[in-house]
């Protein structure tokens, strides 16, 4: 099974707009058998302290769904962030669920069909070293899981990395900031 790493930083000038409306930084995007997901988050570079959502934009292809959380005796999809000293994660934020009958079996499920968005957000450490650094960043690694079906057949589970690589804000100006919130 091939796993496709999504790796994006964001930069100044790179911004772009989201779907959302405020500005977002472009994102790199993969396409597997099921689905095809990219990541994005607000643009520019973060504070010590402040918060910033990583989002994750996923389309199912023609005909198949993915299992949302709180559907049972399937695999839902899931977003798990490594731990990282340099920032707290708040609970992953779903959409609601599309409700799929299967009248062969006589049963409802919790499905994802059509395109969604995954939202995950994290909180920049204060006491972050980094941040006295030029340039610096932190990285954000994390696991995108799921189980996608067609009408015929539900495939393998597929585990897919995600990065996020934020830029944060140079020097003791940054600090600042974050110790007058």
């Amino acid at each position: 099974m091939k796993t496709h790493a999504l790796v994006w930083t964001i930069a100044i000038g790179t911004v772009a707009a989201a779907t959302s409306g405020s500005a977002a930084v472009a994102a790199d995007s993969t396409s597997t058998k099921h689905l095809t997901v990219a990541t994005s988050t607000a643009g520019g570079p973060v504070a010590p302290g402040t918060r910033v959502s990583l989002v994750v934009e996923i389309a199912p292809k023609p005909a198949m769904h993915v299992y949302a959380p709180g559907q049972k005796d399937f695999i839902p999809i899931s977003l798990t962030l490594a731990a990282n000293d340099a920032f707290k994660a708040a609970a992953v934020q779903f959409p609601a669920a599309e409700k799929l009958t299967v009248t062969e079996l006589g049963e409802t499920h919790l499905v994802y069909s059509k395109p969604f968005r995954i939202v995950q957000d994290v909180t920049i450490a204060k006491s972050t070293s980094r941040a006295r650094a030029r340039n610096a960043t932190v990285t954000v690694k994390g696991t995108l899981k799921y189980q996608a079906c067609d009408n015929a057949i539900c495939y393998a589970p597929v585990s897919l990395p995600v990065t996020w690589t934020l830029a944060l804000q140079d020097g003791p100006v940054a600090l600042e900031k974050a110790v007058a919130r």
